[in-house]
């Protein structure tokens, strides 16, 4: 059974996406849902933290739903997403193909939220 949790921090214009275990196509769907209604609230140019750390690969239909809630980011302005990287590099991999070649964001990968949260905080320092 997989779970999900969708978090903003208005303050910092950050996205916070936590995937683990197996989602199924109806908690896909609610995840992308969520993101995407969280993302509008956030200004163009926003960044996501999304913590896969615990993200077991889905069915293909909850994959369809991920790849919605990707394009959602994008049409919002998402500007970069670091992504805490899965312990399931099965899962990862699975993530990683969902909306292939979609992706007109800047994407990085992390071993922590807390990392994944300095790489994006240097990327705002550089920019």
């Amino acid at each position: 059974m997989g779970d999900w949790s969708v978090d903003v921090d208005e303050e910092k214009n950050r996205l916070y996406l936590t995937l683990k275990g197996h989602l199924s196509a109806e908690a896909a769907e609610q995840a992308a849902d969520a993101v995407i209604d969280a993302s509008a609230r956030l200004d163009p140019g926003f960044d996501e933290v999304n913590d896969m750390s615990e993200f077991e690969p889905a069915a293909s239909e909850a994959m369809e739903e991920i790849e919605r809630g990707k394009r959602g980011i994008v049409e919002n302005g998402v500007e970069a997403v670091c992504r805490v990287v899965a312990e399931s590099t099965t899962g990862q991999m699975q993530f990683d193909r969902a909306g292939e070649g979609a992706e007109e964001y800047a994407l990085a990968k992390a071993e922590s939220v807390e990392e994944a949260e300095r790489l994006l905080d240097q990327r705002r320092q550089d920019a």
